[in-house]
């Protein structure tokens, strides 16, 4: 059952590939991108390849239709669901309550939505949507995004099973977009990110496995090294590298993302575990990048874009007088084509690239991410 499964699914679509291949394909493909910046002696360094069954978060689909619900990742090219039992990518954990899922989701589509249309009273259900799942340090989130609002039914059943299932802490659902709402909540979900205990929002970005946070976490503090002072986290979302570099107090931290839901949750976690020298400003980067006056005390820069790079705030660095740009940049990309564009603004702005570290963190995928560090050209 398993191998039907994975060989129709489209989440992870490499998987027929034997593990070196696949690996080596990887890493093939990020220096054939790589090779058009046309810089000599870029050392790569050790890739991070991330094991299977350690994603702690995962966007599964579910339909009910003729009495059968599909619970799963969609097939490739298609939008039928295969429907899975369990995932090799996922923490058993997740595997685990997919089982809880199905029973709860199939009493779920069967409560009747009641409206009236004039003086009609019509029953319609909720038939599809999609599960976000998290596995928090200390229990697992849940978020149904749906295209029809719940009733009180619908309520009452999700804190049955939210009471109902120890390992399950919070549920919540989103509908046409619209803000997520708690149903319920036994405990706010947490993380220990670089030992600071940090409360996730409903909505937060946080990298797919913990293994690869952690890994990425120490990649970014090595190609950082012995600098301190002025520090900017840019595009820094919950705080994922604000936590390590504020341990060191001879670093003044600047974080800044524009997610009001990120910075919430990056904002609470300073406060509750006392850490002072992190300044935290909400500000749009791709609209308003850093710009000389905020620049030209910073010693060196993280950035760590979405995937449609960092444009914009690498032309204002590029912008600058050599004496006034920060020695040091780590660069996180998750996009290698736009990481390209970047890079050649840095580099023909004075900036050497020294390093890069291929992470694989989403398995058997053709998605792969990369960490890089710039130095001022003396």
């Amino acid at each position: 059952m398993q191998d039907l499964q994975c060989k129709n699914c489209g989440g992870c679509p490499l998987r027929g590939l034997e593990s070196n291949e696949y690996r080596n394909q990887k890493k093939d493909y990020l220096k054939s991108v790589i090779s058009s910046l046309k810089t000599d002696n870029i050392v790569f360094d050790e890739p991070v390849f991330i094991n299977d069954g350690l994603r702690r978060r995962a966007e599964l689909d579910f339909s009910y239709e003729k009495k059968s619900l599909k619970i799963g990742f969609y097939e490739k090219k298609t939008h039928n669901i295969i429907d899975i039992s369990d995932c090799l990518m996922l923490e058993q954990s997740l595997n685990a309550v997919i089982a809880k899922l199905r029973v709860f989701l199939e009493e779920f589509c069967l409560i009747p939505i009641q409206t009236k249309i004039k003086k009609k009273i019509k029953e319609e259900y909720i038939k599809k949507g999609t599960i976000r799942l998290l596995k928090a340090d200390n229990g697992i989130d849940i978020i149904l995004i749906l295209s029809q609002t719940p009733n009180v039914n619908h309520r009452m059943l999700s804190a049955d099973f939210v009471n109902q299932n120890d390992d399950v802490i919070r549920i919540a659902w989103e509908v046409n977009k619209t803000v997520s709402e708690v149903v319920v909540e036994k405990m706010s979900p947490k993380l220990y990110i670089s030992d600071v205990e940090v409360d996730v929002p409903l909505g937060a970005f946080l990298q797919a496995s913990k293994d690869a946070e952690n890994k990425m976490i120490e990649k970014v503090m090595e190609y950082m090294g012995d600098t301190t002072g002025n520090i900017a986290d840019l595009f820094c979302g919950l705080g994922t590298f604000t936590y390590p570099l504020s341990k060191n107090k001879a670093n003044n931290v600047l974080s800044i993302d524009s997610s009001e839901v990120s910075l919430s949750g990056l904002k609470k976690a300073l406060a509750k575990n006392q850490i002072h020298n992190v300044k935290v400003i909400n500000q749009n980067l791709f609209k308003y990048p850093l710009e000389e006056d905020e620049l030209k005390s910073l010693k060196a820069i993280v950035i760590d874009p979405p995937r449609a790079g960092a444009h914009s705030q690498c032309l204002s660095i590029a912008s600058l007088p050599d004496n006034k740009k920060p020695q040091k940049i780590v660069f996180v990309s998750c996009n290698p084509q736009t990481f390209v564009n970047d890079a050649k603004t840095l580099i023909e702005a004075n900036y050497t690239l020294e390093k890069i570290t291929l992470v694989d963190q989403f398995v058997y995928s053709k998605h792969l991410e990369l960490i890089a560090l710039f130095t001022l050209t003396a």
